[in-house]
């Protein structure tokens, strides 16, 4: 750890700030938080009870906003996790969405401000979709500016958070000062999931070195919060769901989810829950359990997540002769649908599955803003969703970290929200510590003063 007091202490503003995520590590590293900025009231109200007092809500588009950054003159850092829903894998990717182009907003603040280094994150579908164009044009943008840019990938997992959350970030050094920025060693273990094989070569992944720790599990993060309790901050959840749903936490293993439309250990069907979905006889779930093993096959189609079989082909597949009684009977309790007069199977298609229950010894999947609704996801060996406060802990927050201060649905809804969008706390905290080392060494190029820049202070409203 750099001892910032020999030079002072190194100033940051922080934008796109959330609830802080990013921006704890740098306050528990003695930087000095000058100015931070969300255009959402509940992330800025929470941010300046945890962090500091100094944060606003702007809109960086705003006037505003733009006024803001010609008063604070200069600083040593910049902060941005600029929004990234046009790029995310969770929901559409639109490449003219204009929330793509805010980072706009912050080469902007960089540009006027000059820190020394900035530091930028944003999903890693930046580096993936629209054929990598975006991530292109950020690069340029910012050395246009007058900044050398590198970007790594890496898991929250390498650095001991609980969770697989994998994020792009941006550092970006002032041309006038060396180059030689040493980015953060993972700590952990990684561990590479389905589907990402093609990333396995990237060094930055799974660390550079030999991680020193094995990964942590939901387990190991949550296992003393079982019990829901109100003497627990945060430790709490909506109840504000169909209460029917029981059935179907009752009937979801861990490692299983609900879904119909891929044939697989993991997949719990829903004829396989009668209390809730409907009975069915004997003839009909051959029939269901026949489209769920054949409709991903090639030989019937190239639609990707599956395709509806024609009454001759699930006649041949099942051995049912006589099949009208039993499709009618289907379509009307809901299981099957009619596409161009073949079938297919119905429900529990959003995201390949509903209500997936993670493995208790394991990490958990990305922490998302939906996950206080259990249809998304369950505990792994309670019948409910997670609380705020283990999500929290699945983020790496500390239990110190207060998101709500009533019991209003709404406030905790948000905080779930905060908590899903945010950068995890351990990150953010190997980011500071390794700008606060390249800070240090930079010292011989700018003096001291030079950390203590002259500066209006921007007016609260």
């Amino acid at each position: 750890m750099v001892d910032f007091k020999a030079f002072g202490r190194p100033t940051v503003v922080s934008l796109f700030a959330g609830c802080g995520g990013l921006d704890i590590g740098f306050k528990e590293a003695g930087y000095d938080l000058i100015y931070a900025c969300d255009n959402d009231p509940a992330a800025v109200e929470v941010y300046k009870r945890n962090i500091d007092e100094r944060a606003f809500v702007r809109d960086v588009t705003s006037v505003e906003f733009h006024d803001d950054i010609a008063s604070l003159g200069s600083c040593d850092v910049v902060l941005g996790g600029f929004p990234c829903q046009g790029f995310s894998k969770a929901g559409p990717k639109k490449h003219d969405d204009i929330r793509n182009l805010l980072y706009l907003e912050m080469r902007q603040a960089v540009s006027l401000l000059r820190p020394k280094i900035f530091l930028a994150e944003n999903v890693d579908g930046l580096s993936q979709n629209f054929k990598g164009s975006f991530l292109d044009a950020i690069i340029k943008d910012f050395r246009d500016v007058g900044y050398r840019v590198e970007f790594r990938i890496h898991d929250s997992l390498t650095f001991g958070v609980p969770q697989h959350r994998r994020r792009i970030y941006f550092v970006g050094v002032r041309e006038d000062l060396s180059p030689n920025f040493d980015w953060p060693e993972p700590t952990h273990a990684g561990k590479v999931r389905n589907g990402e094989s093609v990333i396995l070569e990237r060094s930055d992944l799974l660390g550079l070195k030999a991680p020193v720790l094995p990964l942590r599990s939901i387990k190991d993060a949550v296992e003393d919060l079982l019990e829901l309790s109100v003497d627990i901050p945060d430790h709490k959840i909506t109840n504000a769901w169909d209460k029917g749903w029981y059935y179907i936490f009752e009937k979801i293993g861990p490692g299983q989810k609900l879904c119909n439309v891929r044939h697989s250990p993991t997949s719990v069907y829903t004829w396989q829950i009668p209390e809730y979905f409907g009975s069915v006889d004997e003839a009909e779930k051959l029939i269901l359990e026949t489209i769920a093993r054949n409709r991903r096959h090639k030989r019937y189609g190239s639609i990707p997540n599956g395709n509806p079989l024609s009454i001759d082909v699930i006649r041949e597949l099942s051995g049912i002769s006589e099949l009208a009684g039993s499709i009618e009977s289907l379509l009307l309790k809901g299981y099957l649908k009619e596409v161009d007069g073949k079938y297919d199977l119905k429900g529990a298609m959003f995201c390949s599955g509903l209500f997936k229950r993670p493995e208790w010894d394991m990490p958990c999947s990305t922490v998302l803003t939906n996950f206080h609704n259990p249809r998304y996801f369950l505990h792994p060996i309670k019948n409910r969703p997670f609380s705020l406060r283990e999500c929290a802990r699945l983020q790496g927050f500390p239990d110190d970290f207060i998101f709500t201060l009533s019991t209003d649905v709404r406030e905790l809804t948000a905080g779930y929200r905060l908590v899903g969008n945010a950068v995890s706390p351990p990150v953010g905290r190997a980011f500071a510590n390794a700008i606060a080392a390249y800070l240090g060494k930079e010292t011989h190029i700018e003096t001291s003063a030079d950390f203590a820049h002259p500066r209006r202070e921007v007016e609260r409203v």
